[in-house]
């Protein structure tokens, strides 16, 4: 009997996928973000005319084991989530393409989880929490690119440090 159990519990590790957390949000990974997809709340109070908030999320099949190590197969999720919004009387070409911006920022984001996880070995008694700080590593890191990005554009009012950040953002996804 206890073999029996023994082989249920190895059966349904092995086939139940780990997800990291649930977003409320449109998912939207490979294609620039249109104003239809900001539908959040507008914060009327905000001296900013728009706001961009992607998240992500992941999941993994049961992993690889070799030996004291173990290999995942990280699948990313990257979301424009419903506190995403746009004042209706500020929507402009110019504004959507820093926004978009933002939302570029969320998918190198995802890209870098993807790449660096599944090139990685994790030890086979504490990978679920070595792969979640390499995943909050990553996920600040990005989060301070998009502080940068606006301190440098100035939110958008800096047009020549605009340019700059699309060719560079551009540049990345295309890598």
């Amino acid at each position: 009997m206890k073999k029996f159990l023994l082989i249920l519990v190895i059966f349904l590790i092995s086939v139940i996928s780990i997800s990291a957390q649930t977003v409320i949000g449109k998912e939207i990974r490979y294609r620039d973000v249109e104003w239809a997809d900001f539908t959040g709340e507008i914060d009327t109070t905000s001296k900013y005319d728009a706001y961009t908030d992607w998240k992500t999320t992941y999941s993994f099949p049961a992993p690889k084991i070799f030996g004291d190590k173990v290999r995942v197969t990280l699948a990313v999720r990257l979301y424009l989530t419903i506190a995403s919004w746009v004042k209706p009387n500020k929507k402009s070409a110019r504004l959507l393409n820093h926004e978009r911006g933002h939302f570029k920022i969320g998918r190198l984001c995802a890209d870098e989880l993807e790449k660096t996880i599944n090139s990685m070995e994790f030890s086979r008694n504490n990978y679920h929490k070595e792969i979640n700080e390499k995943y909050w590593e990553i996920i600040k890191k990005h989060q301070e690119m998009n502080r940068q990005y606006d301190k440098d554009t100035n939110h958008y009012n800096n047009q020549d440090q605009q340019e700059i950040w699309d060719k560079k953002l551009n540049d990345q996804l295309n890598q």
